[in-house]
């Protein structure tokens, strides 16, 4: 739904509007447990927010006319953008020393030759569920959509004593917005 769809109907039937989209990045933002995942969905959902900044409520109407004036709405339009820019900016710089750090982690684990072995599937699908099993990780399983947002690592020695690291993986989504 485009955000000019969304503002219309949103008049139209006088209540908030959800897109599949929104709706997602919500479910998101209740279940993210690590820094990561939540700097990650607050990045999406500020992204998602930008574009559809304009237009909401009689405060951000456009008043005064002529050369140089500009109404109190386009100004806070305006500020509400530059604050969100430089939000953005500070989760990249946030998201990228997380990553430096976990790029640290992998490299050391890659040091040491233990083969990695992840579960993967479409979100419900019991990853979670079998990871728990194998590994007693007590982890959350939850028939919920999307209740594993962090991937999770644990080391397993397996019967023919082989030693592994499984991870618990995020569930797939088809057609998720970027």
């Amino acid at each position: 739904m485009t955000p000019g769809q969304q503002r219309n109907l949103e008049a139209r039937i006088g209540c908030k509007v959800l897109d599949r989209t929104q709706l997602i990045l919500d479910i998101f933002a209740r279940r993210a447990r690590t820094r990561e995942g939540q700097l990650q969905v607050e990045l999406a959902q500020l992204n998602y927010l930008l574009p559809r900044l304009s237009g909401k409520g009689t405060l951000l109407s456009r008043l005064g006319g002529g050369i140089g004036t500009r109404g109190p709405g386009e100004t806070k339009l305006e500020m509400d953008r530059r604050r969100i820019r430089n939000r953005i900016a500070r989760l990249r710089a946030q998201l990228e020393e997380v990553r430096s750090s976990r790029k640290l982690q992998r490299s050391r684990r890659q040091g040491v030759p233990v083969p990695i072995v992840a579960l993967v599937g479409y979100t419900n699908a019991g990853k979670s569920t079998l990871f728990n099993a194998i590994t007693h990780a007590g982890t959350e399983e939850s028939s919920r959509l999307f209740a594993t947002l962090d991937p999770l690592l644990r080391r397993v020695v397996l019967p023919n004593r082989l030693e592994i690291v499984l991870s618990d993986t995020v569930g797939f989504v088809r057609k998720l917005p970027s």
